[in-house]
């Protein structure tokens, strides 16, 4: 081989490791942008988890604890919601709702979520006060709904939300869920 194609061949090497080198760098720039993209922009799915299962109404006594953790159970599935947990949400508030007052009860539950889903926003309710009324089976929770865009709070306000139940089959369901007008 003659020193003139050695030099060809040297040339032809070395361009063929500077373009390899130039792709690696702009490969490795790539991945530090999209690292740093994705680390600014936090997706977290919180799921609040049900662990209330069937009490037993004994003679008419029903314990406020459970009737309670019946409430807040309902009220998280409600409203803390986002696109990816209103399949969990559902199956909370079917669990719990009362044969009769089901339909009603899931379809406001669908209409909810649909709207979380067009929008692309989440809410989560921060419950501040319980008060029952065991006699009525009335649960009232206060606190405060916050509306998130990504991880950005854009809206939030008080929420007054009633809960009544109902005994059936010696258990206790949710009957009716609605959401009382604040004075502030």
């Amino acid at each position: 081989m003659s020193p003139a194609q050695q030099a060809r061949q040297l040339r032809a090497a070395r361009g063929a490791r500077n373009l390899l080198v130039v792709v690696a760098l702009a490969q490795l720039v790539a991945i530090v942008m999209l690292v740093a993209s994705n680390a600014q922009v936090q997706r977290t799915t919180v799921l609040v988890p049900s662990r209330i299962s069937d009490g037993m109404v004994a003679a008419g006594a029903v314990d406020s604890r459970y009737v309670e953790s019946l409430a807040l159970d309902a009220v998280y599935a409600f409203y803390n919601v986002s696109p990816e947990t209103a399949a969990y949400g559902r199956r909370v508030i079917e669990r719990l709702s009362s044969v009769r007052d089901r339909p009603r009860l899931l379809d406001s539950f669908d209409a909810v979520a649909e709207d979380i889903r067009e929008r692309r926003i989440t809410t989560t309710f921060f419950p501040e006060r319980l008060d029952h009324d065991m006699n009525s089976l009335r649960i009232v929770v206060t606190g405060n709904l916050a509306t998130f865009i990504e991880t950005q709070r854009v809206a939030q306000e008080e929420r007054v939300i009633t809960l009544i139940f109902v005994e059936e089959a010696s258990s206790v369901r949710l009957a009716s869920m609605t959401v009382e007008e604040t004075s502030s």
